[in-house]
């Protein structure tokens, strides 16, 4: 689970930073979704490092944030290599925040 939530942050932030060097407005939705799911799954790692008692109703939202992500992600899949390896990561990470 903490390596899927690292793997998903890594990816958020290089597409992130990728999209942003593009300084293309279509893909500015992308920009802030990669941003938001980075954050929730660097949270999530923390979380689970401690043990918290809050890490079921985390996990809840981070897998509903890493969708949005992917979803928004596989707009521009084909177009852009970075933003398919997030998708991917993003599906992988909400599927084992389902399962946690």
């Amino acid at each position: 689970m903490i390596d899927a939530c690292l793997a998903c942050f890594a990816a958020c932030e290089l597409c992130a930073t990728e999209c942003i060097k593009m300084v293309n407005e279509e893909h500015l939705k992308c920009i802030a979704t990669c941003r938001d799911c980075a954050e929730i799954c660097m949270l999530c790692v923390k979380f689970m490092s401690r043990g918290s008692d809050y890490n079921e109703q985390l996990m809840k939202l981070c897998a509903d944030v890493c969708n949005a992500c992917a979803d928004e992600c596989e707009k521009f899949a084909d177009e852009h290599d970075h933003c398919k390896e997030c998708a991917e990561a993003c599906r992988k990470c909400a599927e084992e925040c389902m399962a946690y």
